[in-house]
């Protein structure tokens, strides 16, 4: 048995199969673990493999069809492709070298579109935080929303600043709010004003998500986290889940 020690934000990984394990959390006696597979590796706690039997699960294993595995793995391949390559764009945008980006960008997104499937349904418990998300873009609204609503997190969209404002005063209150800065009618900065001279909403817990700089806007902006566009969603599902942890971040 190999044994590592390794710090909360640490990773052990095993590039021969595409698997990573990273250390999220350590507190007391209790370690929390983010673990990246491929879908066709499943991954189980081993408490549950004792009471499920081996036996069942490797029949659950085994059900899979081979044109099912094919099927996951020409998937698993395409969106690898995809991922390199808005990575290598991200490089070329910072380095000032990128050709036709928006063109490049919309290529993407077609491709992505051709791979679209349903969002299946997710059990919602009653602790899930429910989460507004404010953006002005069609594609990274919803592809956001469809990421928070795979883990079971209740979500609701507006277009602008607006839009968000009306929702909050005809709606159930959400836990939190992500928070595009630059949009039309009421941008970042004047939906923050807003609610904060509201006394019904100053409280609500607000993270922007910018493609600009924090320190492009007033440093009395008053966000309690900051994410970078483009996001990283498992920062986002962790400060979504532990918002009081994520306060005044920067990721």
């Amino acid at each position: 048995m190999l044994v590592l020690a390794r710090r909360p934000g640490q990773k052990i990984v095993f590039p021969g199969l595409g698997i990573s394990i990273e250390v999220l959390q350590s507190k007391g006696a209790v370690t929390r673990l983010g673990i990246e597979a491929p879908v066709d590796i499943e991954v189980h706690r081993h408490e549950i493999l004792e009471k499920v039997g081996s036996g069942a699960m490797a029949a659950q294993s085994h059900s899979v069809s081979d044109a099912e595995r094919e099927h996951r793995h020409r998937l698993n391949n395409k969106l690898n492709a995809l991922t390199l390559k808005l990575q290598l764009l991200q490089r070329q945008i910072s380095r000032g070298t990128a050709v036709e980006p928006a063109t490049q960008i919309a290529d993407v997104v077609d491709q992505l579109s051709d791979l679209e499937t349903a969002i299946p349904d997710c059990t919602v418990t009653e602790k899930s935080p429910r989460v507004l998300i404010v953006e002005d873009q069609a594609n990274e609204r919803e592809l956001l929303a469809d990421c928070l609503k795979l883990s079971g997190i209740p979500v609701a969209t507006a277009v602008n600043g607006q839009d968000a404002f009306d929702y909050l005063h005809e709606n159930e209150m959400p836990d939190l709010v992500l928070l595009d800065m630059r949009m039309p009618e009421i941008d970042g900065p004047s939906f923050i004003k807003l609610i904060r001279d509201d006394f019904r909403l100053n409280r609500l817990k607000v993270f922007a998500v910018s493609g600009s700089a924090r320190e492009e806007f007033s440093s009395n902006l008053a966000v309690d986290g900051w994410f970078a566009k483009p996001v990283r969603i498992d920062s986002i599902l962790e400060a979504v889940r532990n918002p009081t942890r994520g306060s005044m971040a920067t990721v």
